[in-house]
């Protein structure tokens, strides 16, 4: 694809959304922007995963609903 083609797919896209959470990500993408959240080493994104298994296996997981109804205060 040259870079004509791609410049036009991508503002045929970017015209396309209508979500602007995702023209926010993107645009904070495209300029190289801090995202809104810190990154975080992969040890711990898999020690975050890992504990949130072994919460599941304990049986210590909220339902759907009790999750709306908590987000209701958020």
């Amino acid at each position: 694809m040259s870079l004509a083609e791609l410049q036009l797919k991508l503002h045929q896209t970017i015209d396309s959304f209508t979500d602007s959470d995702k023209l926010n990500a993107l645009y904070i993408l495209l300029k190289g922007s801090k995202p809104p959240f810190p990154s975080m080493p992969l040890q711990d994104y898999i020690d975050a995963i890992d504990e949130g298994r072994q919460q599941i296996k304990d049986g210590k997981s909220s339902s759907l609903e009790e999750l709306e109804k908590e987000s209701e205060n958020w």
